[in-house]
């Protein structure tokens, strides 16, 4: 959509993976696409050599794009990406929070470090992120935060407590970020994919027994594409949605409504 993003200035943490030709991730597909509508965006990541690769090819295609070393964790790292945005570009509007880990172990055999780690990448990762891009986005007059949780925040299973409770705390988290935050006219916003096919997710894919039951478990009956939820995360960014904020897009293909198929 030509426009929606004029003047617009987007950080995307977690977006290394938008190497056309590559598999993206959906945050990949969200810059792009906020490119073409007349934005511009600094990635951050721990993936130098895929966000470096990303970044060129956008410049290349007469985009306005840097990339960034960023480690969520680490509060120097946002405010230097900040730093990059503001003045590289003059201001800041859009952040869009991708970055994640997962951790697949039970609750009793999940290592501690494990847990720890799961928790400060999801929980610590936005709570910095959200304090470092306040001031500009206030100063700017307003702007719009996506947290990229999970369906996973809606759901328990036998395995992987530590990455549906950091999700879950998104979830929370954004919603008091909207109320503290609104008065300056900044929207915080959570998406809740379900599964996707993305770089994140490849080792899953792998399982093809796997991949057939998340199949039978969707009611749409297939896995998400990359560009399915970064038009959610898009709607979200965009001006198109200036009275959301504070809410969950659960953007699962039905997993979450119901049971799950019965016996053959």
């Amino acid at each position: 959509m030509i426009g929606r993003f004029e003047g617009k200035v987007a950080l995307v943490a977690g977006g290394a993976h938008a190497a056309k030709g590559d598999l993206m991730g959906f945050g990949g597909v969200a810059a792009w696409e906020i490119l073409k509508g007349g934005g511009k965006v600094v990635i951050g990541d721990l993936d130098d050599a895929a966000g470096e690769k990303s970044a060129q090819q956008m410049r290349d295609d007469g985009f306005q794009a840097h990339y960034v070393h960023l480690d969520v964790t680490d509060e120097s790292q946002w405010a230097g990406a900040v730093s990059k945005a503001t003045s590289e570009f003059g201001s800041l509007n859009i952040l869009i929070d991708l970055a994640g880990t997962i951790d697949r172990g039970s609750i009793e055999g999940v290592e501690v470090d494990s847990w720890k780690l799961t928790m400060d990448v999801t929980n610590m990762g936005m709570f910095l992120g959200v304090r470092a891009v306040a001031p500009p986005m206030r100063e700017a007059g307003g702007g719009s935060i996506v947290l990229i949780s999970s369906m996973a925040a809606k759901l328990a299973s036998d395995y992987a407590a530590g990455y549906a409770t950091s999700r879950a705390g998104m979830t929370h988290f954004a919603r008091a970020a909207a109320v503290q935050l609104g008065a300056d006219n900044i929207r915080v916003n959570t998406v809740l994919p379900g599964w996707t096919v993305t770089p994140f997710t490849q080792s899953v894919l792998e399982d093809a027994a796997g991949t057939e039951w998340r199949n039978r478990r969707v009611p749409l009956g297939r896995w998400a594409t990359a560009a399915e939820i970064a038009n959610g995360i898009l709607f979200l960014a965009s001006d198109d949605a200036s009275y959301v904020t504070g809410s969950e897009l659960l953007m699962d293909g039905g997993t979450t409504a119901w049971w799950g198929p019965g016996p053959d």
